[in-house]
């Protein structure tokens, strides 16, 4: 970088902040409660929960076993801050306990230190805060939810009830209590349902809670309201269906499961729901319809908070979902769905090596462990453990003979860039489906073959592939985007290939790579004029890739504006990092473009998310 300033990152930034002698202070929530949860948000009670995110530039990669051994009130404190911000929780509840040891009647680093414990799964040392929080703040209601957690964990359910009937009125009390009291209540044989309210999520476990007490006309009633809301997610009527089915509604159900099942990422399950429903057999439907399997009111309560959680989660709010995922699992262990939520958080705040292990203790019983497993190994393969990741995949396989996990092994192998090997991967699970042709549900499986045909120089088998899976998704852009660009880039079907991303164009507007394809064809048809906007409006989205800007460079060559197009040429190698393209674009800032260039070959690159094709057949985002 030459004579300008080293950038100060996360690691520099710690060290730093650790010799320093004053203490910062100011903790803020970063929570974001829209939608659904508008009404749970209480900035209040979890004041303590997040402390500021800073800029954004901190190394994230960095883990506390980098750092020296820290000592000292406001070293602990702040790695403590620092920890929390990096989503390391468990150094940051150990570096309180050090700060604590010092000041052990500090109000807001006790409440804090709650926060921390039961946001790492230490519920009793979160209830005991809680209880000594209340003396001093006796309406904090998160204590009270702690202290009610606590209780149903162990099975007190008198407790519990006496608990949630003391929480205070609050925002987040108010959409929670009802929740927990219901499920106390239940366990001690009597239906508490009048606090809930009108919403699927409330309305759902009030049928769950007649059901266990046998009420099913209740239980029926709960059902007819949710179905009149309108709006309802796929989610919400997927659990119509399967509480209809518990209840013995079998064609209501089948009729409800069969609409939810044509739709593009329907749940992977309701084939099984269906067969199971349609059979009348108990034992099968007791295996994949969730209301069957409650047999205790922790599994209620469980489910309750795992539900909260996951709107939060929807909401971007990863401290709160970590802090009610948490509580799920307090109550019931054995709630996968919450450690699958803890380790999505884990993911987005790319603490890869967590979520892996939380994974790989999903029990083969679960009914999506395969895709469970095949994720596992995708997060493998990102932290740089593809070996890891092969064998996992190699050993499903065996076991299991399933297709899809050869497609995992052969994306793995594409994203390592190892093409020859993901090519056999993709031949090796075409042949297993054994069909003439690759049926629609594997469409992705086209596309994936494409990218590696076309980058091992098998262009016609690529664009026989591509063709395949666009018949299967038109109205994908990053798959029109992907043969369109391939075709212009080769001078080939340039018809063809400008009706394709002038579509994908349409449907992605804001994305640059798409944008640039369509300067790019123009271009390689001759109408330079036409693609100048093009490839600028390309270059405002991605300015500083190395591509576009050079697409751009020699369309401003063809129309006369010499000087823009050395500049943006220069762009282009400041921002390459490829030697040999650099080299080129160098030639053409020498001696410009021929007046009458032949078609060239650009540097390639890949379309935008093409390196991970969606199955489920939605489109990127």
């Amino acid at each position: 970088m030459g004579n300008e300033a080293r950038p100060v990152t996360g690691k520099w930034m710690l060290w730093m902040a650790l010799g320093a002698v004053a203490a910062a202070g100011g903790y803020e929530i970063a929570t974001r409660h829209a939608g659904p949860l508008a009404a749970v948000e209480d900035r209040a009670m979890l004041a303590a929960l997040d402390p500021a995110a800073g800029d954004g530039t901190e190394d994230r990669a960095l883990t506390m076993e980098d750092l020296p051994p820290i000592e000292g009130f406001a070293g602990k404190f702040l790695a403590s801050h620092y920890a929390q911000s990096v989503y390391d929780w468990k150094a940051a509840a150990r570096y309180l306990d050090g700060v604590l040891a010092r000041d052990p009647d500090n109000f807001d680093l006790s409440k804090r230190a709650m926060i921390l414990e039961m946001g790492t799964g230490d519920t009793a040392a979160a209830a005991r805060h809680a209880q000594t929080l209340l003396k001093t703040e006796p309406e904090n209601g998160f204590s009270y939810l702690i202290i009610a957690v606590d209780a149903l964990a162990r099975n007190d359910l008198a407790k519990a009830a006496e608990v949630i009937a003391k929480m205070p009125e609050g925002d987040m009390t108010s959409f929670a209590k009802p929740l927990l009291l219901g499920w106390a209540e239940a366990g001690r044989g009597t239906l508490e349902i009048a606090g809930l309210a009108q919403v699927p999520m409330h309305l759902y476990h009030g049928a769950l809670m007649a059901l266990m007490l046998d009420n099913k006309e209740q239980a029926r009633l709960f059902i007819e309201q949710i179905m009149q809301v309108k709006g309802l997610t796929q989610g919400e009527a997927l659990r119509v269906a399967d509480m209809l089915a518990a209840l013995g509604e079998k064609d209501k159900a089948l009729g409800l499961y069969q609409g939810l099942r044509v739709q593009e990422d329907a749940n992977a399950n309701i084939g099984e729901k269906i067969a199971a429903v349609d059979s009348g057999d108990a034992a099968r439907m007791k295996a994949v319809i969730p209301p069957l399997q409650l047999e205790k009111v922790q599994q209620g309560a469980a489910l309750a908070m795992y539900d909260l959680a996951f709107i939060l989660f929807q909401e971007q709010s990863d401290s709160s979902t970590k802090l009610f995922a948490q509580m799920a699992l307090a109550i019931d262990p054995d709630l996968v769905d919450a450690r699958l939520l803890l380790a999505e958080t884990l993911v987005r705040n790319e603490r890869l090596d967590e979520a892996i292990t939380l994974l790989r203790s999903v029990p083969e019983t679960y009914p999506s462990y395969l895709q469970v497993q095949r994720h596992t190994a995708d997060l493998l393969a990102e932290a740089g453990r593809e070996k890891e990741a092969l064998a996992l995949l190699d050993a499903l396989y065996k076991k299991h003979n399933d297709v899809d996990t050869l497609v995992s092994m052969g994306d793995v192998y594409r994203r390592a860039e190892d093409y020859k090997a993901a090519l056999k991967a993709y031949d090796r699970a075409i042949k297993v489906l054994g069909k003439d042709d690759v049926p629609e549900e594997y469409w992705h499986l086209l596309y994936a073959r494409g990218m590696v045909n076309e980058r091992e120089g098998h262009w016609d088998d690529a664009v026989k592939d591509l063709r395949a899976a666009v018949k299967y998704r038109p109205d994908h852009p990053y798959l029109l985007n992907y043969l369109g660009y391939g075709w212009a880039d080769k001078g080939e079907n340039l018809e063809e290939s400008l009706e394709m991303i002038r579509k994908a164009v349409g449907l992605r507007p804001m994305d640059g790579y798409i944008t640039d394809s369509l300067g790019w064809v123009l271009y390689r048809m001759g109408e330079y004029k036409e693609a100048v906007p093009h490839l600028e409006r390309a270059v405002e989205l991605l300015p500083y890739d190395s591509t576009i800007n050079d697409h751009l460079g020699d369309a401003y060559w063809q129309v006369g504006r010499r000087l823009e197009a050395r500049f943006q040429w220069r762009r282009a190698i400041n921002s390459s990092e490829d030697p040999e393209a650099a080299e080129a674009i160098e030639a053409k800032l020498k001696t410009g473009l021929p007046d009458s260039p032949e078609l060239r070959s650009a540097e390639r690159r890949p379309a935008r998310e093409a390196d991970k094709p969606a199955t489920d057949g939605s489109t990127a985002q």
